[in-house]
């Protein structure tokens, strides 16, 4: 009995020495203001070494063949590629005129698609579009000329986020359509090309004057605000005349039916007439049997030449295509630029 209490006596003790040589060893590595030589005598110190578990000993080894680098490092592997900075966006002056004038140049772009081809434009309104093409050149050469004496760079390309999103994928749908996938049928060129042709550029035209409109408020010179303003004036009388050649009803080719009963609130309407759709019975473009109903078309949004009491900032949706199997045309939102369709100064052009 007495012999089993020396040996508990014994095991006590040398557990207490191992805890308190572990101690040291661990503050050592721990401590941040220890460096690496310091650290690795902690280790493997004669003294020391003996008494810290097989575990440890080579959690420490591990430890020591990654401290090459010293405190305050950061430890790597293999070679990491030198880091480019972004470039800084200034939302200025110049990126305002450059902006303004690759809108011009886009709409050009799509003009110049149409003019003298039959298929996509009625050539009684060639005449009209031909004009407008001039008005958004010289529209384009005085904010090309502005950059250039507000010290800047002058743009003479389209607008590259504007022809991505909005212009190539528009024009592919009214002359192409879209090729099958494998959860979708091909889709047919546009049931009626010269309409949409029509209702994108009354679009185009309205976002162009609405952009203006808001460069204003960007614009830190007074003779700028100016300038865009005068063109922006000129873009809505673009959009006002498209509108009332593409909607012949009256008034709703001037204002919608809704603004102006709500002019008149002393009168109202006491009837109103809803508009019906009729169905034909005919096959489906997207491959159906005679005699299965079309599906209904996605509607085409009405245009005015006065849409508002207020020039509106709003996004302006178009619609325009066929429509699929399920009669869905292509809708997109027409919005004044931003910081993702900028033309920065750091930007440059491909055409």
């Amino acid at each position: 009995m007495d012999q089993l209490r020396r040996e508990v006596r014994a095991l006590g003790a040398t557990a207490g020495r191992d805890a308190a040589s572990s101690g040291r060893v661990y503050r050592r590595i721990l401590d941040t203001a220890t460096g690496v030589d310091e650290t690795r005598r902690a280790l493997f110190g004669r003294r020391d070494i003996f008494r810290i578990g097989g575990f440890t000993v080579a959690a420490a080894a591990v430890i020591s063949a990654c401290g090459e680098h010293e405190r305050g490092q950061i430890g790597r592997v293999g070679e990491v590629p030198t880091t480019v900075p972004l470039p800084d966006i200034n939302v200025n002056n110049n990126t305002l005129l450059r902006t303004a004038s690759s809108l011009e140049h886009s709409i050009i772009s799509v003009y110049s698609q149409v003019v003298g081809n039959s298929d996509l434009l009625d050539p009684k309104y060639d005449d009209l579009i031909k004009r407008y093409m001039d008005d958004h050149q010289a529209h384009a050469a005085l904010f090309e000329d502005l950059t250039t004496k507000a010290g800047g760079t002058a743009w003479s390309c389209s607008n590259p986020k504007l022809d991505d999103t909005v212009i190539n994928p528009v024009m592919k749908r009214i002359t192409e359509g879209a090729p099958a996938t494998q959860t979708v049928k091909e889709v047919p060129p546009s049931d009626d090309p010269r309409r949409d042709i029509l209702n994108f550029a009354h679009g185009l035209e309205s976002m162009a004057g609405a952009s203006y409109q808001s460069f204003v408020v960007q614009l830190s010179d007074p003779a700028l605000r100016s300038d865009a303003m005068s063109v922006g004036s000129r873009e809505a009388r673009h959009a006002a005349l498209l509108a009332i050649n593409i909607n012949p009803d009256r008034p709703g080719g001037l204002v919608s039916f809704n603004d102006a009963v709500n002019a008149q609130p002393a009168s109202p309407p006491t009837t109103t007439i809803a508009p019906t759709t009729t169905v034909q019975d005919i096959a489906t473009q997207s491959g159906g049997t005679a005699g299965e109903p079309a599906p209904p078309q996605t509607e085409i949004p009405e245009v005015t030449a006065i849409p508002g009491q207020f020039g509106s900032l709003g996004a302006i949706q178009i619609v325009v295509g066929a429509g699929d199997e399920n009669g869905t045309r292509l809708k997109v939102n027409l919005e004044t630029p931003s910081l993702n369709s900028f033309v920065y100064e750091f930007v440059k052009p491909t055409c």
